[in-house]
């Protein structure tokens, strides 16, 4: 139902842009659309009506229709886009020439006849929807209702009633979640507490908490253990929560929600309670129950599990919220043998290697360790054979193997719950391999191109699908990975369960078609996306053979959106002119006879391109001829010069390059992009049309350095007409720049959020950073660091997140004190490397929010061996990393550094976290007797031989800026792709 609305809104969005006098469509045409935009209105209504009902209730008769006209929907679009790309294209002539007159008038010819064949289409369209409409009436049976009276027993409540010598895993964070509960003495304990636990469907929550529940519940007055649904009967839950806290002494009779909370609340007023609230999926589910639980100020406490992590935070007091993990490899090992063996360590010789295979596909999630164990026990004989068996299936579906009936129920359970915008694009990750870390701005946008992010004008869509994009996450439906330090994922991954899921759902919507075999498509299917995932390629080889085997000339691939070829798979997809309607591409692209791009200009439609691997600039010489292109990704190829038709490209958002790479003139005619990346050692002239890009949103920048003065000064003169710049990124080979040339009338870029510099070296830092009042996280490298510039960093009102970088053989003030004057009142996360004497104390009222501390300091240059830095007077730390350079430093003096370290975290009043690790260890002096002459002389050579921290970047210098808020690090699989081409 819901991808059927889904295609609805897009098309009812375009049917309204068509009527207006833009296109100038004929009276009878116009009344035409009105009619088709009234009746795809009425039945996005009736979809939406039908969506609401439990999936058992739905007939089959409907899901027909809704799979129907969604088909027709992808249609309909299909022919209105085709007329608004060629009744909308402009003619190409020189000015004032006879040429111009002729392909002006064979112009409007051509737009006469466009408007003639939409006239045609419509027709063909309204009968259509009179055909899918009569259907459903004639086969519609009334009074027959659909779905079973049948109940099944659900997984959630059997996991709560596991024998628990048979749990594997579970000690830790039964142990850790009872020690959050009972955690100190005192007054303000006595507060009713929540803790939430968040994790995917089936990782083992609700086994958990009956644990704890078990484990602590003698410990109160009364307690319940109730589960919410993710359609809640809140009577239902409130009478649960009453029959069990009154050991059904209340009777709940037939009172209403309102009169069960203030029944409950009664009875707990004077009562420790503990009660458990399992797998609650809303915010408003919550409200509800919290309403009935009073705050009585006896040390009652709440545990409540959910998928959500939105929700988790939402409940959870104080910020009580536990991550459950994953089981390791060695306890899902345990788990699986215990399960088939009734033995821990039971897997027989023969058995590891397909066990270990078996143990990924499950991914430390225990119900998917249980289900398959279950599958393998049945086996009648515990053969490597049939466990592979096993292993095969698991990647085809689901739906294939009933006994996974319950991992699947669960899964499609979370399905079931995402709102309609979320489906297709959840359905759309189905398209990757099994095990892709997928780029959150590139699926982003690829979504955009298809269509799923839908805003109201003046709405940034990429905004609006970052928010999509963060609710499946937080529904635990795609992993998050590469988080940096604000919080934001930079990639994603869905679990093979998942994956499997999704697939199957895809396969059976026809939304989806995915092929590792030329041979494997169906002729007859009307395919909307194609996913071709080919061998890998290795590029050292000779190019694949004429005969290589080819897509069936049956294949109709008219009807593709998006188009995904990976590996050989170039080798065998059709040209780009079948293509005609496709709006995304993602193409690998090794030498090859094959990889042919000449019809890339014909793809009118294109919304979305992504290249990678190695071929000819020349091939994208005609890439100005699509028009409506949004994004361009480049960063994986071996392209080092744009084609001057580039500029063509109006509503271009996102161009992304490597560095080295020359941009043609006129690029600040590109007034639509947000996002771009700038080699100006390689053009240099483009800096200054920068500043024409008012609506760029995100700037990479390659080769600032004062040794381009000039270069320098036209950058902070472009930087300053960027009015809506919020992330800036600097990356240098080592050069020093300084930023505080400001030229005449400039003025800063007051959305500036995020600075981050990568291998660039400031000499100081710039005094206009005291005006970013938005700016919330700075990761530099600086040649000099004084006081001032501490207190200028301390006075940004919002700034959470500071790494600063002093480089090799930088200078500083002798002592740097971060004091209250300038105290940092919003930073969170504080980052501080020094490779010489500098040291930094921290006063009374410093960073009061400060909760993460890394400092870098060398054993060697420590003032009287102290580690004296007023770590106590940090109120809000939990987390101290530090690490300890031991270049020409005795074994006694290290040791002795970080027993004075721990020492410091011992005596804090928080007694945070501490981890400790050692840089240039094998630098030690082991020599007690040589001197620190001898020994300095004797590091000398291996000093100068190893890699300059502040050149080359250390492992100190963790951090990946330019994948910062979703860009492309070239260190990512655009590096890895083509670092493969050049080999």
């Amino acid at each position: 139902m819901e991808l059927a609305t889904a295609a609805l809104s897009s098309l009812l969005s375009k049917l309204g842009t068509l009527l207006s006098d833009e296109y100038k469509l004929q009276k009878g045409v116009r009344g035409e659309i009105r009619f088709l935009q009234a009746e795809m209105e009425s039945m996005q209504a009736v979809l939406h009506m039908l969506s609401k009902k439990p999936a058992h209730q739905i007939s089959e008769l409907d899901e027909i229709w809704a799979r129907d006209l969604k088909e027709l929907t992808y249609d309909i679009e299909d022919s209105v886009d085709t007329f608004m790309v060629h009744i909308g294209a402009p003619v190409q002539a020189k000015p004032h020439s006879f040429r111009r007159f002729i392909n002006r008038t064979m112009g409007l010819l051509t737009k006469a006849k466009v408007r003639h064949h939409v006239a045609n289409d419509i027709e063909d369209i309204k009968r259509r929807i009179h055909e899918v409409a009569e259907r459903r009436r004639r086969y519609q049976l009334e009074g027959v209702a659909a779905g079973s009276d049948m109940t099944t027993v659900d997984p959630r409540v059997l996991a709560s009633f596991e024998q628990v010598e048979k749990l594997v895993g579970a000690d830790v964070p039964v142990e850790n979640i009872s020690n959050l509960l009972m955690k100190g003495k005192g007054a303000h304990q006595q507060k009713t507490m929540v803790v939430s636990i968040v994790g995917v469907g089936g990782l083992g929550k609700t086994t958990v908490a009956n644990l704890v529940y078990e484990r602590l519940g003698a410990q109160f007055d009364c307690k319940a253990f109730v589960s919410v649904s993710h359609r809640p009967n809140m009577k239902q839950i409130l009478c649960k929560i009453l029959r069990q806290i009154s050991e059904d002494k209340c009777a709940a009779g037939e009172k209403d929600p309102e009169e069960l909370i203030r029944t409950i609340r009664q009875y707990l007023k004077d009562k420790r309670y503990f009660i458990i609230i399992d797998d609650v999926w809303s915010e408003e589910a919550w409200k509800t129950i919290e309403g009935a639980l009073i705050d009585n100020n006896h040390g009652s406490k709440v545990i409540i599990t959910t998928r959500n992590v939105g929700v988790a935070e939402f409940s959870s007091v104080d910020g009580n919220m536990y991550e459950l993990d994953p089981l390791s490899d060695k306890d899902s090992k345990r788990l699986l043998s215990k399960r088939i063996f009734c033995e821990e360590d039971g897997i027989p010789s023969e058995l590891e290697e397909v066990t270990m295979k078996l143990l990924k596909k499950c991914g430390g999630i225990p119900l998917a360790i249980i289900t398959i164990a279950s599958m393998l026990t049945s086996k009648p004989n515990k053969s490597k054979y049939e466990w592979y068996h096993v292993y095969k299936s698991m990647g085809c579906g689901l739906e294939k193997d009933k006994s996974l009936g319950n991992m699947r129920d669960i899964l499609y359970l979370s399905y079931n719950d995402l709102p309609s915008y979320l489906k297709p694009c959840l359905l759309h990750l189905s398209m990757f391999p099994e095990d892709s870390e997928i780029e959150k701005v590139n699926l982003i946008r690829l979504w955009i191109a298809e269509g799923f992010v839908d805003g109201d004008r003046g709405v940034n869509l990429y905004d609006l699908g970052e928010r999509y994009f963060n609710e499946l996450v937080n529904r635990s439906m795609i992993q998050s990975l590469g988080i940096n330090e604000t919080g934001n994922a930079l990639l994603c991954r869905v679990h093979d369960m998942i994956l499997d899921l999704i697939i199957s759902i895809s396969d059976g919507e026809n939304f989806v078609t995915i092929s590792g075999d030329p041979n494997s498509i169906s002729p007859t299917s009307k395919i909307r996306r194609l996913s071709l995932q080919g061998s890998k390629v290795d590029s050292n080889k000779e190019a694949i053979k004429d005969e290589k085997v080819m897509l069936p000339t049956t294949v109709d691939m008219s009807h593709v959106r998006t188009l995904i070829a990976l590996g050989d798979a170039f080798e065998w997809m059709p040209p780009l002119s079948g293509f005609p309607v496709l709006r995304a591409l993602i193409l690998e692209c090794f030498p090859s006879k094959h990889n042919n791009l000449k019809d890339l200009g014909s793809l009118h439609h294109l919304r979305y391109l992504e290249l990678r691997g190695e071929f000819k600039a020349d091939l994208l010489e005609e890439i100005g001829n699509i028009k409506h292109l949004n994004t361009l990704d480049l960063t994986a190829t071996s392209i080092k010069e744009l084609p001057a038709s580039i500029v063509q490209l109006r509503e271009l958002e996102c161009l992304l390059t490597r560095d080295g790479v020359k941009f043609p003139d006129g690029i600040g005619s590109l007034v639509s992009l947000q996002q771009l990346t700038l080699d100006v050692t390689k053009s240099p002239h483009a800096l200054a049309e920068v500043g024409n890009l008012t609506g760029l949103r995100l700037l990479m920048v390659y080769g600032l350095s004062d040794d381009r003065y000039s270069c320098v000064k036209t950058f902070l003169q472009s930087l300053s007409s960027l009015r809506n710049i919020h992330t800036l990124i600097m990356l240098n080979d080592a050069e020093i720049c300084s930023l505080d040339c400001m030229p005449d009338q400039f003025s800063s870029p007051a959305q500036l959020q995020f600075i981050h510099g990568k291998y660039l070296i400031l000499s100081k830092l710039p005094r206009w950073f005291s005006s970013l009042s938005e700016l919330s996280s700075i990761c530099i490298k600086v040649q000099m660091l004084r006081h001032d510039d501490l207190q200028l960093l301390g006075a940004l009102p919002v700034l959470c997140f500071l790494h600063i970088k002093v480089i090799f053989g930088g200078t500083t003030d002798e002592r740097l004190m971060i004091g209250a004057d300038h105290p940092f009142r919003s930073l969170t996360d504080f980052q501080f490397m020094h490779y010489e004497r500098c040291w930094l104390v921290f006063a009374p009222g410093a960073m009061p929010k400060l909760q993460r501390l890394l400092l870098y300091f060398k054993v060697r240059e420590r003032e009287g061996g102290a580690f004296d830095v007023g770590l106590e007077n940090l109120t809000s730390l939990k987390h101290v990393s530090i690490k300890i350079h031991c270049g020409g430093a005795r074994v006694a003096e290290v040791e002795d550094a970080e027993a004075k370290c721990r020492d410091a975290i011992d005596k804090h009043p928080n007694h945070p976290t501490l981890e400790l690790s050692r840089k240039y260890e094998w630098r030690i002096v082991k020599d007690a007797n040589k001197t620190d002459t001898e020994a300095t002389k004797q590091q000398s050579s291996d000093l100068l031989a190893t890699d300059d921290e502040s050149n080359k970047g250390s492992e100190d210098s963790e951090q990946s800026y330019s994948d910062f808020q979703g860009t492309h690090d070239e260190s990512h699989h655009g590096r890895e792709a083509s670092e493969q081409s050049q080999a």
